[in-house]
C-alpha cells in the first residue's frame, strides 16, 4: 500500500464516507500520549478506514471490511493492512498473519518480539472465522491491535480499539492513541480520556453493546450524575459498590457528559448512547 498524500487521503475519506475525528488531547502524567476519540463510533459495512496513526496526513494502516483486495464479498472478512513503515503485533502464520486481541493493559512495545509488517495478509476474521488461528473469531469487544510506526529512525508504539462479530459482518472503530515519545511503548488502553489522569484512583469506564455505563474504580463508588449537552440532568442514581453497572435504556442516542463520584472525588466524562 502506498502512503498518501494529504490531498488524496481527502479523496478516500470521501469515497469511504465522511468520518468525524475528535481530538481528546494529551492524558498522561508526561504529555506525550495523543489520544484520538473516533467521535461517533466508525462501523464498517462493507467499507474501509484509513488510519493516520501519528497525525502526519498519510495512511498508516487500512482497517477493511470490503473485501476490495482479497476478492470477498463486502461484509463478510475483516482485514488491516499495512504502510511499508508500520507494524501489528501478531502471530505470524506463514502465508497469512493474525494480529492480537489485545486486552485492557496489555504492553506494546519492543521487548514484544512478534511485529508482523505485511500489506495483504493481516487477517482479523476472514468469512466466519475459515481460518481459526485469529484471537478475533468468537466475535470481541473493546480489544485492541498493538501498533508500530516507523518515523524517520524512530519507531512510535499505540493501539486502536476495535469490536468485530464473529460473522466478520462489519468492524467497529472507537478510538486510538499513540505514544510521541520515540521507542517507547505504552499500554493497551493508556491514554483514554477518563483512564488516566483523573482525580479517582483506578477509574475505568465504557458503554457496552447493550448501552449500559460500565464504572470501576479502586475504592468505593458512590454517586454518579448524567446530563444531556444541554445541561439538563437525565439520570441520577447512588452507588455502593467498586464496580457498577448503570442502565442508559431510557435516554436518546447521542452524547452525553457524566459526573462520578468516590467519595469527595469527581471524574467528569463524556459517554455515547447508540
Amino acid at each position: 500500500m502506498k502512503k498518501n498524500t494529504s490531498k488524496k487521503l481527502s479523496k478516500r475519506l470521501a469515497q469511504y464516507g465522511a468520518l468525524t475525528l475528535a481530538i481528546a488531547g494529551v492524558s498522561d502524567a508526561t504529555g506525550q500520549i495523543q489520544y484520538t476519540d473516533v467521535d461517533p463510533d466508525e462501523t464498517l459495512t462493507g467499507t474501509r478506514f484509513m488510519l493516520d496513526l501519528n497525525g502526519d496526513a498519510t495512511v498508516d494502516y487500512e482497517i477493511s471490511n470490503d473485501g476490495v483486495f482479497s476478492g470477498a464479498t463486502p461484509g463478510t472478512t475483516a482485514r488491516v493492512y499495512t504502510s511499508n513503515s508500520s507494524s501489528i503485533l501478531g502471530l505470524n502464520g506463514g502465508n497469512y498473519n493474525y494480529p492480537f486481541a489485545l486486552s485492557e493493559g496489555a504492553p506494546i512495545d519492543a521487548a514484544e518480539m512478534t511485529w508482523i509488517a505485511n500489506m495483504n495478509y493481516q487477517t482479523l476474521n476472514w468469512m466466519g472465522c475459515a481460518y481459526t488461528n485469529s484471537q478475533w473469531c468468537d466475535g470481541q469487544v473493546d480489544k485492541y491491535l498493538g501498533l508500530r510506526i516507523t518515523v524517520g529512525a524512530d519507531q512510535h508504539y499505540g493501539w486502536v480499539r476495535l469490536d468485530v462479530p464473529a460473522d466478520a459482518s462489519s468492524i467497529t472503530i472507537k478510538d486510538y492513541a499513540i505514544n510521541l515519545t520515540p521507542n517507547e511503548g505504552l499500554e493497551a488502553g493508556e491514554g483514554i480520556l477518563g483512564i488516566d489522569n483523573n482525580n479517582i484512583d483506578g477509574f475505568t469506564y465504557f458503554v457496552d453493546a447493550n448501552n449500559n455505563l460500565n464504572l470501576k474504580a479502586a475504592n468505593q463508588l458512590s454517586a454518579v450524575s448524567i446530563y444531556n449537552v444541554n445541561g439538563q440532568k437525565v439520570i441520577e442514581s447512588n452507588l455502593s459498590a467498586t464496580s457498577e453497572i448503570v442502565s442508559l435504556s431510557s435516554l436518546s442516542s447521542g452524547m452525553y457528559i457524566a459526573r462520578v463520584n468516590v467519595g469527595d472525588l469527581t471524574n467528569t466524562i463524556k459517554i455515547v448512547k447508540k
